[in-house]
């Protein structure tokens, strides 16, 4: 196939209708298909396309998906080794979609090729245009080009000066009639699907310039476009706004200001969450000030006016900020679990209510109120998590919208490279858009050594390293260079998972080597463990067993749930495993089996830890199961459930090498869930397995 014509449409019936019939009247001269991609008309599109166009391929989506992800739609779909973009309002005259392809054949460097477009009238379009600059995108989107027709930057943009009769290279063409190279397609990516509409068109030809292909206007192919401009009709209108949100993500993804901004993200995401955390100190102060004023009834002391407490104040905010900066708060990650965050923040604000109290007993200040510090503290807690959840959820939608992407370039043989895309292509919530890879393979944007440039050209701002580029080489001086240039740089190792939190990296016999530090506290916060385990399984028992003995009479009376034990181990020793099991299927809750609780109480159990082993599975394939750590009745086996037993036992003795109290609380708090309504992963119990 020559030539593959894809067509996107929404509510277009009357235009795809003139569109196809000018197709049909002045068909390529070459072999060449039509696909249609209709993105849920309600005015008949597919009904009329359907009965008058029988060799056209039409696809109906169900909903509407946008310009970009339709084009994108029908290049999958096409075979053709040329490929024509036409919007559904283009008349295609004689001979011109051949002209286009003669160009095309021509000239080996053209990624893409505009035909020359004309009103229904004959009137020009301007439909060849330079790339924005800001004079430009002030005079076309504001009232400021009415005023300034003739304006330089203008003419300029527009490039009103140029004769539109000889064939030009140019910096890009509007989308409405854009023929594309397939071996351009297959290097430089199909059109970016954050653009729901408009700019998509520039994005395309900006990426194929910056790969070394050209795009080129043809005067001697001649269409006809009904040009309404609908985003520039007025700023109420749903097209102006999709277009603004269109310029937003264009300049956020090139614009050399937005790439600065990027490259210090870090720091000014956590200056942001600064100034939130201050927010949120300071309006629990005053909170707390004005209770205890309330409550002054109740108190012997009176307490002091508010203007003796601005020293304090002062020195409150210096030592919160200090406290949480030094407690990690404002390492910026995003995929940070709330919960996680939520238990940092309770120990910062007990460590500066600490030495806040310290502070007032080693100066003998009396004018301080204990109760307004205990309140602002309690507050503090809810306030400063809460600010920061609330920052992150706004953060979350924006990535959902497709803005603040990180741009990462992956070095890497061919196969690691594919691999690692499809793993981040499924994980959109990391915010992660591949701008493409460097090794000797095909489809590379360029050699290691080229590395510096690659990363401007392309305003990278993280190159992951995959463990076959991991040689010094050229490497070396490309870390140099990142660290002046706010570059990340993150080195994928499948000793990673393995190293825990205690690993650096130290020099031994002239060679750079991984220590992993098991701390000296570690027994100690093993017996911590065992402590807490004990506490909370003996604070739980009653009512453990309150419950426990509820369903068994309710079980005994109606045969709806019955209680057995199944026999576990870990460590060579037999677990006895309660269950209780419902008529209709499923476990009761945990809550319910008294005997997990003693079981706890025994030792023989933690709340945390990796799950306990069927006698089917083979003792051997088990992992560490001769550790020092005790079975769980939950862990991240059961939050972040895995396909099967030797997956979930091997994830989750790796995280017990990182095991700390926070995580402990973390898993704890996301188990209660599952730890009410007794759910366990499907391949847990022996009825159940799918592995």
């Amino acid at each position: 196939m020559d030539v593959s014509i894809v067509i996107v449409t929404h509510n277009s019936l009357a235009p795809v209708v003139d569109c196809l019939s000018s197709l049909r009247d002045h068909p390529p001269s070459v072999p060449h298909e039509i696909i249609v991609i209709d993105n849920a008309s309600t005015d008949g599109t597919c009904e009329a396309v359907a009965e008058r166009f029988d060799t056209v391929r039409l696809v109906a989506n169900e909903e509407n998906v946008g310009y970009s992800r339709g084009v994108n739609q029908g290049i999958r779909l096409s075979t053709g080794r040329m490929i024509l973009v036409l919007n559904p309002d283009i008349i295609v005259n004689e001979a011109s979609v051949d002209r286009l392809l003669a160009f095309m054949d021509r000239t080996p460097y053209a990624g893409i090729a505009g035909a020359k477009l004309v009103y229904p009238d004959g009137r020009l379009q301007y439909s060849c245009r330079s790339f924005y600059t800001m004079q430009a995108l002030l005079l076309r989107r504001t009232f400021l080009g009415k005023l300034f027709p003739r304006a330089r930057a203008l003419r300029e943009h527009l490039l009103i000066d140029y004769d539109h009769v000889t064939p030009r290279r140019v910096d890009w063409v509007l989308g409405a009639c854009m023929m594309v190279r397939r071996e351009a397609v297959e290097r430089v990516g199909r059109m970016d699907e954050r653009f729901f509409l408009y700019f998509e068109d520039i994005d395309w030809c900006y990426r194929m310039k910056q790969q070394g292909w050209n795009v080129y206007y043809v005067p001697d192919s001649v269409m006809i476009h009904r040009y309404e401009r609908s985003s520039a009709k007025s700023i109420l209108r749903k097209p102006f706004i999709i277009h603004m949100l269109s310029l937003l993500r264009y300049y956020e993804k090139w614009n050399k200001i937005f790439y600065f901004l990027r490259r210090h993200r870090g720091a000014l995401k956590a200056l942001v969450f600064v100034v939130s955390d201050l927010a949120a100190i300071n309006l629990s102060f005053f909170a707390a000030y004005y209770l205890r004023d309330l409550l002054q009834p109740l108190f012997v002391n009176k307490l002091y006016p508010l203007e003796w407490y601005y020293f304090f104040i002062l020195f409150y905010n210096l030592i919160s900020v200090l406290t949480f900066l030094f407690s990690g708060l404002y390492r910026i990650r995003r995929e940070t679990v709330w919960v996680d965050e939520f238990f940092r923040v309770v120990r910062s604000i007990f460590l500066v209510l600490v030495i806040l109290t310290a502070a007032t007993y080693l100066t003998r200040i009396r004018i301080y109120s204990r109760m307004v510090l205990l309140g602002q503290a309690v507050i503090g807690i809810f306030a400063v998590a809460g600010f920061r959840r609330f920052i992150r959820s706004i953060h979350r939608e924006l990535v959902r919208a497709r803005f603040d992407l990180k741009r990462v370039l992956l070095l890497g043989a061919r196969d690691e490279v594919e691999r690692l895309t499809a793993e981040l292509a499924a994980s959109p919530n990391l915010g992660i858009d591949v701008v493409g890879h460097v090794n000797d393979g095909p489809g590379s944007l360029g050699t290691i050594r080229g590395l510096p440039e690659i990363v401007e050209r392309f305003k990278v701002q993280e190159v992951i390293i995959l463990p076959s580029y991991q040689g010094e080489g050229a490497v070396l001086p490309f870390l140099m260079h990142s660290r002046g240039r706010m570059i990340q740089v993150r080195i994928v190792s499948p000793l990673a998972r393995l190293l825990g939190r205690g690993a650096r990296v130290e020099e031994l016999g002239g060679l750079h080597v991984f220590s992993i530090e098991r701390g000296g506290l570690f027994l100690f916060w093993s017996g911590l463990k065992r402590m807490i385990d004990f506490t909370a399984a003996l604070m739980l028992l009653p009512v453990s067993a309150f419950f426990s003995a509820f369903h068994r009479a309710y079980g005994t009376i109606t045969g709806r749930v019955r209680f057995f034990g199944e026999v576990r181990q870990w460590n060579g020793k037999s677990i006895h495993w309660p269950r209780g099991v419902r008529a209709g299927g499923g476990e009761v809750s945990d809550f319910s089996k008294c005997r997990l609780f003693v079981l706890v109480l025994g030792g023989r159990l933690s709340f945390i830890g990796p799950p306990p082993s069927l006698p089917s599975w083979p003792t051997g394939e088990i992992a560490g199961e001769n550790s020092m750590f005790r079975a769980g009745i939950t862990g991240a086996w059961r939050v972040s459930p895995s396909a099967n037993w030797k997956t979930a036992m091997k994830n989750e003795m790796l995280e017990m090498q990182n095991w700390s109290f926070n995580r402990e609380i973390v898993i704890l708090v996301q188990s209660i869930p599952a730890l009410l309504a007794g759910t366990y992963p499907d391949w847990f119990y022996n009825d159940r397995r799918n592995s």
